[in-house]
């Protein structure tokens, strides 16, 4: 460059800013390190409006799906599937009845169901005593089984359990009512006892009584349209006799099966030592002990209330014989009077007239 152009360009330089030296200059470390850092980003702004919009569109979608669902599960070909009647059950009032027995004094509540306080069964008369649900999977509350047993079990106004051994080996008269909670088919129920009858069964006999039971069960008219909520099974057993029914107790379509060790094995799927369900033996540990003084109380009052209809009656019976004995008296002392009196008269007249010879 020219001596012209030098002395310009180096002013220029001098005083540009870049140029000229800050009067902290050398910069020290932490303005080193607070130049490095990056600068905070900007706060977020909030989302309610994107957030809602989000929430309404998942909820009407999930309504979509289910309604979807449902109507498509009310279609003949797919209303038994076990899948539509699950969603049913779950997301559809059952539309179950309280019970199908009158609520009055002689019923028992058991989890929801009103359950008779006793039942009558040809000439036995059977006592509540407990019971319990039954759950598949841990969720869906298949039935409520309530037992009944005879007066023959209660031996004692206190016991301190049930006894759970002499109920499952005892021939005395016994029963147990399912209500059903879920719609199945009978066919269902009927595989599921089974499933759980047959490791109890005598080995040799055990498939013949499985036929006959299953039998017993799908041949009923009133259980082969299919259970639904409400509905109740009758089991019973006496004598090592089971009788099956629908409905009611006494049904006159009741069938009954005297198969080697059926009933023994079907009331040891519940009171075994080890049950295939823990509800039913727990709700009768506690309900067996409350008939149990129950029966008791009833019978003391019912004896004492003899006895006192009996002195009631003697009590007033009292002043009735009272007056009947003061009238009897009276009247002998009437007679009495009256006999007195004649036999006075005619010793007086004999006594006037002088006696044969003229002896008086």
């Amino acid at each position: 460059l020219s001596p012209a152009f030098k002395e310009p360009l180096l002013l220029e330089v001098m005083s540009s800013p870049a140029a000229t030296p800050s009067k902290d200059w050398p910069a020290s470390e932490v303005d080193l390190e607070a130049a490095a850092t990056p600068p905070p980003p900007p706060p977020r702004r909030r989302c309610w409006g994107r957030c809602c919009l989000a929430a309404f569109c998942l909820a009407a979608v999930l309504a979509l799906a289910i309604g979807g669902s449902l109507a498509l599960c009310s279609t003949s070909s797919l209303a038994e599937c076990k899948l539509c009647r699950g969603l049913n059950y779950l997301l559809l009032p059952s539309g179950e009845p309280a019970s199908n027995l009158p609520h009055d004094a002689s019923t028992r509540i058991l989890n929801g169901v009103a359950f008779p306080s006793a039942l009558a069964v040809g000439d036995e008369e059977l006592w509540f005593s407990g019971g319990g649900d039954r759950y598949e999977y841990g969720l869906v509350k298949v039935y409520t089984a309530a037992s009944y047993l005879s007066r023959d079990y209660f031996h004692e106004c206190d016991p301190a359990e049930a006894p759970f051994s002499e109920i499952v080996a005892s021939g005395d008269a016994k029963m147990m009512v399912l209500h059903m909670h879920y719609p199945a088919s009978i066919d269902e129920v009927a595989e599921s006892i089974n499933k759980h009858l047959a490791p109890r069964l005598p080995q040799a006999t055990a498939a013949t009584t499985l036929r006959h039971l299953s039998g017993a069960l799908t041949s009923n008219k009133i259980a082969q349209g299919g259970l639904h909520p409400g509905d109740e099974i009758f089991l019973s057993c006496e004598a090592g006799t089971m009788s099956v029914a629908f409905g009611a107790a006494d049904d006159a379509s009741k069938k009954a099966l005297s198969e080697p060790g059926l009933c023994k094995a079907f009331w040891g799927i519940y009171l075994s030592k080890s049950p295939v369900f823990d509800a039913v033996k727990e709700g009768m540990a506690r309900g067996f002990p409350e008939r149990a003084a129950a029966l008791c109380g009833v019978e003391a009052e019912a004896l004492s209330g003899g006895w006192a209809q009996d002195l009631a009656a003697s009590a007033a019976a009292l002043p009735q014989s009272a007056a009947w004995s003061a009238a009897a008296l009276e009247h002998e002392a009437e007679v009495l009077e009256h006999t007195v009196e004649e036999d006075l008269s005619s010793l007086a007249a004999k006594l006037r007239g002088g006696g044969p010879g003229g002896e008086a």
